[in-house]
C-alpha cells in the first residue's frame, strides 16, 4: 500500500512539476565508450544515452561519472538507479537487471608484436603469461570462459589497473605480457603495442538496480528506454554514433 501511494505521488508530481530526473552512473575511464574529460561526460554510450533520453519526454538524464567498481557498488546497494556500460553476465543478474542490448563491442588482445607472433592461438598459447585487465572488469565477460578458467587455475597470471592507459603502460614496460579490452581503445601513446586476436564479443547495457524501492518509475523507464534503443538500432542511429569514433 505504501509503495502504491509512493507511485501515485510520483505520477502526480511528474504531471505537476515536469520530467523525472534519472541519475545514471557511468564508467569514467573507458574511452572511447565512456569517460570523463575536464569534468564532462563523453563517449559513445554517453552520446547514445543523451539521444535516447531526448526521446523520452517523461525523463531527464543526469550522468555521474565515476570509477567502475564504485558504480557497481552503488547499483548493488540501490544508491544509483543504474550504471553503464556493463556486459551481460549471469552472476550479475543477482543484483542488476540488464536493459535492451545497446552496442556490440569486440574485445581483443593488445600486446607487443613479438608476443602476438609467438602466441597466435588465444587463449591456450598465452598460458604462462601475465594479463592485465581494468579493475572491476570480469575475466569471463571480457576474455571469454576459457581465459577465465585459465586465470582461475593459475595458467595465466592476472594483474589489474585503474584504466586503459595504466594497463597499456604495464604491457609497454613488460610488467604484463598482454592486455584485453575493446578494439577501439586509443593506443596512440604506445607505439610498441599492437592489436591482436579476438578475445570476446559482448553487448553493453544499462544495468538497473534491483533495489528499486526508491524508484517507483523504474519499470516505466525500462520499458520506454528499451523501446527507444530498439528503434535507434533499427534506424541505424547507434551505428552512426559509433562510426564517429572509429579512426
Amino acid at each position: 500500500m505504501r509503495f502504491k501511494l509512493f507511485a501515485i505521488c510520483f505520477l502526480l508530481s511528474s504531471v505537476l512539476f515536469g520530467s523525472q530526473v534519472v541519475e545514471l552512473s557511468g564508467d569514467k575511464s573507458y574511452p572511447p565508450y565512456s569517460y570523463e574529460e575536464n569534468g564532462v561526460a563523453k563517449g559513445v554510450y554517453v552520446d547514445i544515452l543523451k539521444s535516447a533520453f531526448s526521446q523520452l519526454k517523461d525523463y531527464d538524464l543526469k550522468l555521474n561519472m565515476m570509477a567502475y567498481k564504485r558504480a557497481i557498488s552503488m547499483t548493488k546497494s540501490g544508491k544509483t538507479i543504474g550504471f553503464f556500460p556493463p556486459y551481460y553476465s549471469e552472476k550479475r543478474r543477482s543484483w542488476t537487471k540488464f536493459s535492451e542490448p545497446i552496442l556490440s563491442e569486440k574485445s581483443i588482445v593488445f600486446a607487443k608484436e613479438g608476443t602476438l607472433n609467438a602466441h597466435k592461438n588465444y587463449p591456450k598459447d598465452f598460458y604462462g603469461l601475465t594479463a592485465c585487465l581494468n579493475r572491476g572488469f570480469g575475466t569471463a565477460v571480457l576474455g571469454g570462459d576459457e581465459f577465465a578458467k585459465a586465470v582461475l587455475e593459475g595458467k595465466i597470471k592476472l594483474i589489474e589497473a585503474n584504466d586503459n592507459k595504466a594497463c597499456l603502460n604495464r604491457v609497454s614496460k613488460d610488467k604484463a605480457d598482454f592486455y584485453i579490452n575493446d578494439q577501439l581503445i586509443d593506443t596512440s601513446l604506445f607505439n610498441n603495442i599492437k592489436r591482436g586476436q579476438k578475445a570476446k564479443e559482448n553487448f553493453g547495457h544499462i544495468g538497473f538496480t534491483l533495489k528499486d524501492k526508491n524508484y517507483p518509475f523504474l519499470k516505466d523507464l525500462e520499458k520506454k528506454f528499451n523501446s527507444v534503443i530498439r528503434s535507434m538500432k533499427e534506424s541505424g542511429e547507434i551505428e552512426n554514433i559509433l562510426n564517429k569514433y572509429k579512426k
